[in-house]
């Protein structure tokens, strides 16, 4: 039987509390890992982290949440710090953290524009950052970054959403090219159409949510687990041989 084995590894996984990033955290968590998680804190999901915390730690799982600004270079090389002092190692960085506010380019003003760069692309390159040093130490490591379909259809309604996403592509060949024989695999995963809150936020009415079903080819909508599998398989010793890719879970949907 195949099973993916996380086991003794520590894996972070930045904006981890919900939707697509907690798809991961229970899926590294179930396979073994010590998970720690960021989130910003926010009450309006405290309640809903707070059951998800519980219920991986009632199954056994070592989870851990982290109150972390994501844009702060500090904060990243604070958290990978108290990580490595207390378990010792970091195997895996899961570049997760991400924010998106459609609107035309025309209405994108300067400063919006180097708010969300800063929150889908700079968080990512503070995570990586901060945790090179201690994959580098033990020769082995993990990167995978969440990126998007939007760099394919320009689809996701936000220029900087699109040239963000877009930067995380650059930055997986980067490591790729720079970091591989060094005993570290990049990856960039690449969503679309999973239902989360930001779905549900842009489709809110049940007719525009079955039209987005049925352009879908496999039939229905994906699902965070979706993406915290194929995560937990390249995150193990399967994924050992696949590096400097870009894998749509998409249905089908982007190209067809």
């Amino acid at each position: 039987m195949l099973t993916i084995d996380l086991s003794g590894s520590v894996a972070l996984v930045t904006g981890g509390s919900r939707g697509i990033g907690a798809g991961i955290v229970e899926a590294f968590a179930r396979a073994g890992a010590t998970v720690v998680l960021t989130h910003t804190g926010n009450p309006r999901y405290a309640d809903r982290l707070g059951a998800m915390l519980g219920e991986l730690r009632d199954k056994g799982c070592h989870v851990e949440a982290a109150v972390a600004d994501a844009c702060s270079p500090d904060a990243a090389d604070r958290l990978v710090r108290q990580i490595v002092d207390s378990h010792g190692r970091l195997d895996v960085m899961v570049a997760n953290v991400g924010q998106n506010l459609a609107r035309p380019a025309e209405e994108t003003t300067a400063e919006s524009w180097r708010h969300f760069i800063d929150v889908n692309l700079s968080s990512a390159f503070h995570a990586v950052r901060a945790a090179l040093p201690a994959m580098l130490g033990a020769g082995r490591g993990r990167i995978l970054f969440i990126g998007s379909s939007v760099v394919f259809d320009g689809g996701g309604g936000a220029i900087d959403y699109a040239a963000a996403k877009a930067g995380m592509v650059g930055m997986m060949r980067y490591l790729t090219r720079n970091y591989a024989r060094r005993g570290i695999n990049s990856n960039v995963i690449h969503p679309a159409v999973i239902e989360t809150d930001l779905l549900d936020e842009r489709y809110g009415n049940p007719q525009d949510k079955q039209k987005l079903v049925d352009r879908v080819p496999v039939g229905r909508l994906g699902q965070p687990a979706d993406i915290g599998n194929l995560a937990a398989y390249l995150a193990s010793s399967h994924g050992d041989f696949i590096c400097g890719q870009e894998i749509l879970v998409d249905g089908g949907r982007t190209f067809y």
